[in-house]
């Protein structure tokens, strides 16, 4: 089992879509319904309900979802520890963040190569004077 299937698995259950799975994956459509197919086979389930309105989960699906994630997790991990640190990204944000920004973060953090990011509560004039770093 591929590292990239799981992770391909991963976006479609979050997408529910395999359009904007493999747009939010930056590679084409097919390539991603192929990984998803080839996982199913070598699981011996079906992790998704496709039809030409819909994909949703199957218990199956929902059931390997969480532990897909967690293996992700922990390939990012094995990568910290094997000396590739986690990307630091801090975020300035106004005291009212969104639930979005909070389901970006987790994304991050479960991530191919996890991100432990830390939100910074800044004045507006600290916000707007701030520049990006490079």
């Amino acid at each position: 089992m591929e590292l990239r299937a799981l992770h391909y698995f991963v976006t479609v259950a979050e997408e529910l879509h395999f359009g904007r799975a493999a747009q939010r994956l930056s590679i084409v459509q097919s390539a991603v319904s192929q990984q998803i197919t080839r996982l199913e086979r070598e699981l011996g389930v079906r992790l998704l309900e496709r039809t030409s309105r819909r994909v949703r989960l199957t218990p199956a699906g929902e059931r390997v979802l969480a532990t897909a994630r967690e293996t992700l997790a922990a390939a990012a991990r094995v990568r910290v520890v094997a000396g590739e640190p986690a990307a630091v990204l801090r975020i300035g944000t106004a005291s009212c963040a969104t639930w979005r920004l909070d389901r970006a973060l987790d994304r991050l953090r479960v991530s191919e190569r996890a991100a432990e990011p830390q939100l910074i509560d800044l004045p507006v004039t600290a916000r707007l004077a701030g520049r990006p770093r490079r």
